[in-house]
């Protein structure tokens, strides 16, 4: 009878799998594995390999102690990994979802390693290529993303309120702009011949391009201006007085090998498929059924 009662549960987690999606089902189907688990004993680990609902395998423990669930075409599934190290294709404690048939080049792995490798992992491989790690947030919160971030909302970081850290939170946005634009600023003082040299990390030329200042004296009228642009790095600046306080600025934008071979396109054209949707619709008067995760994704 409990044998026949977990075969029910994995056939509703199977359903509700089909219905709803992997991950709306993957709780149901966690619990229906424990469930034959608990009724078989050694015989779900170690017997042959599974088949339920005609459609779903439960595979034997394999190469570095993994276990499969995937359907019967091996087009798609869930691996999990029970090992104590994280390297390139996990070994540690992990789970991998995969498509696109036996091979695995679409992947994504939750991996846990063990201790302080611990991290939250996510590699994708295009076909025929090497899988690569894209997304990372390791055990102490760190994250990585080795690509392009796009934010709909507001790009802020939060602190304790200095004022009030018991009580309150302070968000700071993030400076956007249409450029991939870098900032250096400072105070400097001329000297008693209105004479001052700003030196520039080491790396400002080989990173940026088409500089851009802003001058702003302190304390006193007086004029400055940028005597000589940046070259190896420093600039001079020359104020018509001795002993000027000078705030200065300097913007630089980005020119690195990377930002040459992927430029900046503030304007992108939307895809055919997402043409007519929306980031938020309810701010153009358009219905929820017009946002932009309908148009990835119209079968939910």
């Amino acid at each position: 009878m409990a044998q026949e009662s977990s075969e029910t549960a994995a056939s509703t987690a199977v359903d509700k799998l089909k219905r709803r999606g992997l991950v709306a089902g993957l709780a149901g189907l966690a619990a229906a594995i424990l469930a034959k688990a608990t009724d078989r004993g050694g015989e779900v680990a170690y017997a042959a390999d599974t088949t339920v609902d005609g459609n779903l395998i439960f595979t034997n423990p394999g190469q570095n102690s993994f276990r499969d669930i995937h359907t019967t075409g091996n087009g798609s599934g869930l691996r999990f990994y029970n090992n104590d190290t994280l390297t390139v294709v996990p070994a540690g404690a992990a789970i991998q979802f995969w498509g696109n048939g036996s091979a695995l080049t679409g992947q994504a792995f939750i991996d846990s390693g063990a201790h302080d490798q611990a991290a939250v992992i996510f590699r994708t491989a295009p076909t025929g290529s090497t899988i690569i790690e894209r997304f990372r947030i390791d055990a102490f919160g760190n994250t990585t993303i080795n690509g392009n971030l796009s934010v709909g909302g507001t790009k802020a970081f939060v602190m304790d309120h200095p004022q009030d850290p018991a009580n309150k939170f302070l968000y700071h946005s993030a400076v956007e702009a249409p450029e991939q634009i870098n900032i250096y600023s400072g105070t400097v003082t001329t000297d008693v011949g209105g004479e001052a040299t700003v030196q520039l990390p080491g790396y400002l030329e080989a990173l940026n391009k088409d500089f851009r200042y802003q001058l702003t004296v302190i304390g006193q009228f007086a004029n400055a201006i940028v005597a000589s642009k940046i070259q190896n790095n420093r600039f001079t600046i020359k104020t018509d007085k001795p002993r000027v306080e000078v705030c200065w600025e300097v913007s630089g934008v980005r020119g690195d090998a990377y930002a040459k071979k992927h430029p900046f396109q503030p304007e992108q054209a939307k895809s055919q498929s997402e043409r007519g949707y929306y980031l938020h619709p309810e701010l153009y008067g358009q219905p929820q059924t017009k946002a932009l995760e309908y148009s990835r994704r119209p079968g939910r």
